[in-house]
């Protein structure tokens, strides 16, 4: 992705946190532009801790606290999605401009593996005439292990 790119995605995306706070009387720090700066400059998945340990590295002045309370605000306004992966650890990642794509756990080695395939689509949209209803989200892990090759 190019670099005007981003930085229009940067833009879109401070835009819609910046629209989210303000309609619901959240304060707009430094700190929660920095943090969801950070999140959408990354391409992969991220715990807290390591968010936490990689801003630290880039002398960036947040506490966990501050980065537990952004993370809860971006969950909410749909900024980013969060993952349970089988591990005691939430797992997140950007959601504002990726598509709908699930995962394969690899337990034996912690990969996550994402997949988009076009018939979870179909099978969605039977669930819905079947059901009457209208899907807004969904998520499906498979967790598995690399087959041996001995």
């Amino acid at each position: 992705m190019s670099d005007k790119v981003d930085l229009n995605n940067q833009e879109i995306v401070k835009s819609v946190f910046t629209n989210f706070l303000e309609s619901n009387g959240h304060r707009k720090t430094p700190e929660r532009y920095a943090i969801l700066q950070e999140i959408y400059n990354n391409n992969e998945h991220f715990d807290i801790e390591s968010l936490y340990l990689n801003m630290k590295n880039k002398k960036y002045r947040v506490s966990r606290a501050t980065l537990y309370n952004t993370i809860e605000l971006l969950l909410e306004c749909g900024l980013v999605r969060k993952h349970q992966f089988g591990q005691n650890q939430a797992h997140y990642e950007k959601s504002y401009f990726d598509r709908q794509h699930d995962h394969v756990i690899l337990t034996d080695t912690g990969e996550v593996i994402e997949f988009c395939d076009p018939r979870i689509q179909s099978i969605k949209k039977t669930i819905e005439e079947v059901f009457d209803i209208k899907i807004n989200n969904h998520s499906l892990y498979f967790y598995g292990n690399r087959k041996s090759t001995k």
